[in-house]
């Protein structure tokens, strides 16, 4: 169906943009071809180029990976973890995943209809907790596992130069963290909206593996809640779908606060590229702040 050249997806007629046809990596041109494939239009995606193409009548998305997180993301463990949670039965397979991270998966058209009011109501809030449960209790692992302060390192050496906000925020994080448990689970680890797809039968699947790593399983619970800001009252249903035990209260929102500092972070390297995602930041932050005091108010320095 598609040939892969030279360890590259042979592309041909793509896209409107044609900047698009040049893949840069590490100063090097690819152009890549792929027959008959027809451009449908541009999608949305915070870190890649996603574009919905059509091949022989069969929707699909093709995505592009940014450049500036080439040395941040494993495709390796990317791959294989999609592949161990397509067999779980919580995400699409790969039609072409490339060594570079160039990749298409199969587009559903009931996708369109998963809005983000719509993914909040009692049903969908259900279907969410499903997918999580299933993935988070599946027992089985992945062959990498989320190293929280190596990630922050990685975005700290991007960045060259921290501000000093976030040095004391790390200061507070690090004393927050000290003797955290240890219970390792597959986590996707970007459980946000728009990583989430509907496909015809209405099944809530997840995609973009990039993240995924075995995990405490409250970090994904934090990460839809945060971005999706659930009412306290969406947050309780989506927990008790889940089944999240009383006692792990705690950490879920001690993984908030961690997954606001982390995507701080994030936010300054895009920056670096694209000043528009000072909003973003902002935003973030804000939240850590008035998060880690909530925090304090609630459990003490514990």
């Amino acid at each position: 169906m598609f040939r892969i050249i030279n360890k590259y997806v042979e592309i041909g007629n793509l896209l409107e943009e044609p900047y698009i046809l040049q893949y840069e990596k590490q100063g090097c041109y690819k152009v890549f071809l792929i027959e008959d494939l027809k451009y449908i239009k541009r999608l949305g995606g915070l870190t890649n180029l996603n574009f919905l193409v059509a091949h022989k009548g069969q929707k699909y998305v093709l995505r592009f990976p940014a450049h500036e997180f080439e040395d941040i993301i494993n495709r390796h463990h990317e791959k294989e973890n999609q592949r161990i949670a397509a067999e779980i039965g919580v995400t699409v397979g790969n039609v072409v995943f490339t060594d570079e991270g160039i990749k298409m998966t199969p587009y559903y058209d009931a996708t369109a209809n998963l809005t983000r009011d719509l993914i909040v109501t009692p049903e969908y809030l259900e279907k969410v907790a499903g997918v999580l449960s299933t993935l988070h209790s599946s027992k089985r692992e992945f062959p990498n596992r989320f190293n929280y302060w190596g990630e922050v390192e990685k975005y700290k050496i991007a960045l060259t130069e921290i501000p000093s906000l976030y040095v004391l925020l790390e200061e507070r994080l690090r004393k927050l963290m000290e003797g955290e448990r240890q219970e390792y689970v597959p986590c996707h680890m970007d459980s946000v909206t728009g990583n989430f797809i509907q496909n015809d039968a209405g099944q809530l699947l997840l995609i973009d593996w990039e993240y995924s790593a075995n995990y405490l399983p409250e970090w994904d619970l934090a990460a839809f809640i945060l971005e999706r800001e659930l009412s306290e009252e969406q947050e309780q249903v989506l927990l008790d779908y889940y089944g999240l035990p009383a006692a792990s209260k705690q950490s879920l929102d001690l993984q908030k606060l961690k997954s606001d500092f982390l995507w701080s972070l994030w936010s300054l390297v895009k920056e670096l590229e694209d000043p528009s995602f000072e909003q973003y930041t902002a935003k973030r932050t804000e939240r850590l702040l008035e998060g880690v005091e909530q925090y304090y108010r609630v459990y003490g320095n514990n």
